[in-house]
């Protein structure tokens, strides 16, 4: 009885909720993007006269996002669908013309992380077309990349600047966002994650490589249901219906 009254709460969302908590300079956290995200909020508060507490929160579990919330419904804005340069599609997206906005993203996103390599100390041009032909470049490369093919395939996408608080310690990084009918904006970073993107992402405005990022701390950290999000060619999937993490799972891993 006590493990279905836990499998209950589990599949209902009443229970866990990813977060994260750390420390910055006050200079640092002026340009953290606090209020609602995807899933979530990120909070900041005072902790002393040269640091503050940020928080960093993301309900992944329990019901769908089909409906957006009153923040999410904003209607793209032009930039978001401007196409600079039409680029070769590449043929395994050829025949998502009619497929839906959810579609194209997950393709998209899947077709970014399997072709196009990350190095992270690549030397070249970062732009979308440069990386397309040459099938490898940076967080930022792969980012434009994807955004390019979403915005020429007619879903508005945009790239996001910010941090991303891995456990060896936080780097600056980009990532890309998506925005689907009834939905809102929905986040993505090929080689990780499509649909959403956990806790360790922190959107900063001005995002500034050589900004230093001394005096940084993550306190604690727990991002269980975003590790029990589906797998499915390698990415995390925060399917637009949710089911419990480890139906969806089955049979899903490695394809």
């Amino acid at each position: 009885m006590i493990f279905f009254a836990v499998l209950l709460a589990l599949i209902a969302g009443s229970a866990f909720a990813d977060q994260l908590q750390l420390e910055m300079p006050v200079g640092l956290a002026a340009r953290v993007i606090a209020g609602p995200t995807w899933d979530g909020a990120v909070t900041l508060e005072p902790k002393d006269a040269v640091s503050v507490r940020v928080t960093v929160e993301a309900r992944l579990r329990g019901g769908s996002w089909q409906t957006a919330t009153p923040w999410q419904e904003d209607k793209p804005f032009p930039e978001a669908t401007s196409v600079e340069r039409l680029l070769p599609l590449p043929r395994e997206l050829a025949g998502f013309e009619k497929a839906s906005p959810w579609e194209k993203l997950v393709g998209t996103v899947f077709w970014v992380s399997r072709h196009v390599r990350l190095k992270e100390d690549d030397r070249g041009l970062q732009d979308a077309g440069s990386v397309l032909a040459r099938r490898v470049g940076r967080c930022s490369g792969r980012a434009n990349l994807a955004v390019a093919l979403l915005r020429q395939m007619g879903v508005p996408a945009r790239v996001v600047h910010g941090l991303l608080l891995r456990p060896d310690g936080a780097v600056w990084h980009r990532w890309g966002e998506a925005w689907l009918p009834n939905a809102g904006w929905r986040p993505f970073d090929p080689g990780v994650a499509v649909g959403a993107v956990g806790v360790r992402y922190l959107p900063i405005v001005g995002a500034d490589e050589s900004v230093p990022l001394a005096g940084l701390k993550v306190v604690s950290v727990a991002e269980w249901e975003f590790l029990h999000l589906p797998r499915v060619q390698g990415l995390r999937v925060a399917l637009p219906r949710w089911v419990p993490p480890f139906l969806a799972a089955w049979g899903k891993e490695g394809l």
